[in-house]
């Protein structure tokens, strides 16, 4: 599926980084370096570079992504849980062996038949159930068909807000490693400066290097 994709890539692209970040690491040095604990966990490289307050935001949306992960797929699988049980009172399922696409076609159709029916008018064989009890289903009244439906698309939802979140949080990591990178050029700068100097007497130009240790 796309959005699985979408994550694989995701994951690629922080591993890389990581590996990078990893590789770039200056082996005398026993100090992590702010940028790969900026990458490890966001705002950890800020606060140690003095920055405190950008820390804490890096902090702040990591939390944010990492309760909504929690809770929405959390009731995304408890919604699951329901529906699954909903279908199995009010339609006579076989809960046990089935896939995705089995929930998203019962819910579109009231019985098995209906289904098969179709599908052969639309010669779609590949398409079809078997005539057993295991796949069979028959819903007692349309109205339980569409709520038990109108349940799994708000699980489904809550599945791909989840995704996008896993996509977030590796983007929040990301971002505050490449920031930390910037802050502490930033710092680097403000100990080592260039000033350029002119002696009148002697006609002579020239730049003074300060290193603040």
């Amino acid at each position: 599926m796309p959005r699985i994709d979408q994550v694989k890539s995701f994951t690629v692209i922080f591993l890389l980084f990581f590996t990078e970040l990893m590789i770039c690491q200056p082996v005398n040095k026993k100090v992590v370096d702010p940028v790969i604990k900026s990458f490890l966990v966001p705002g950890w490289g800020q606060n140690e570079l003095g920055y405190k307050s950008r820390s804490k935001k890096y902090i702040y949306v990591e939390v944010g992504i990492l309760l909504s992960l929690y809770t929405s797929s959390k009731y995304s699988n408890e919604i699951k849980r329901n529906y699954i049980a909903y279908a199995a009172k009010h339609a006579e399922v076989v809960t046990k062996g089935k896939d995705r696409e089995y929930w998203v076609d019962i819910g579109n159709y009231n019985t098995l038949s209906d289904y098969n029916n179709e599908h052969l008018r639309n010669r779609e064989v590949g398409d079809l159930y078997p005539q057993t009890k295991k796949w069979n289903w028959n819903w007692d009244t349309s109205a339980n068909r569409k709520y038990f439906e109108s349940r799994r698309i708000y699980s489904d939802k809550l599945k791909l807000f989840s995704t996008f979140a896993v996509g977030g949080l590796f983007l929040n990591h990301f971002v505050s490693s490449i920031d930390a990178l910037y802050l502490k050029r930033i710092s680097a700068s403000k100990n080592f400066s260039i000033l350029p100097y002119i002696e009148k007497s002697d006609m002579i130009l020239g730049y003074k290097f300060e290193l603040k240790l």
